[in-house]
């Protein structure tokens, strides 16, 4: 069975007042249909993440690796968090929650498979960077290791992610890698 392969994220930065500023993964692979923005709560912001990956499958059968990535948005005090997803594939578990503990989520990373000649798995796995880190430090999800490591993209550190939009492929119905 040919799975949904494509995640692409769109973030929005935030800093009490929406700023207008979309920070776009790099569109390396486009398959699949946009899914609705989410927008966290009013006055919250993104302060941690899960995503949906399903691991390797073997040999035969296709892999799809990142399927969905939940955002968990709260205020800076509280420890009580709402959670948003964009699109979501079919296929997978939810990994572990990461936190930024008392900072908000400001910047990203993917981790993408290109276009290839068999089995392209799109977006495997997502870094995040935390305003109360050190701007090179970020928090690596658990997602698969295909593909490599694209650009890191973020907003001012006085800014926080408020919203998350996925671009995913839905089955296609192809049996095997191969088409």
């Amino acid at each position: 069975m040919k799975y949904s392969k494509s995640l692409v994220v769109i973030c929005f930065c935030f800093s009490g007042v929406f700023s207008g500023e979309i920070i776009t993964s790099p569109p390396v692979t486009n398959w699949g249909a946009w899914n609705p923005f989410q927008h966290c709560p009013e006055g919250t912001l993104a302060k941690g993440f899960q995503l949906l990956v399903q691991p390797s499958q073997g040999i035969i059968i296709d892999d799809t690796a990142l399927n969905g990535v939940k955002l968990f948005c709260g205020y800076p005090t509280d420890i009580e968090t709402v959670n948003i997803t964009s699109g979501v594939g079919i296929h997978g578990t939810w990994g572990r929650v990461f936190s930024c503990g008392g900072g908000y989520v400001y910047g990203f990373q993917l981790r993408v498979e290109h276009n290839g000649i068999d089995d392209e798995t799109a977006t495997n796995n997502v870094r995040i960077f935390c305003t109360n880190a050190e701007p090179e430090v970020f928090i690596e999800g658990d997602g698969t290791t295909w593909g490599t490591w694209g650009d890191v993209k973020k907003c001012a550190r006085t800014q926080g992610f408020c919203g998350i939009q996925t671009q995913i492929q839905p089955d296609q119905g192809l049996i095997g890698k191969y088409r």
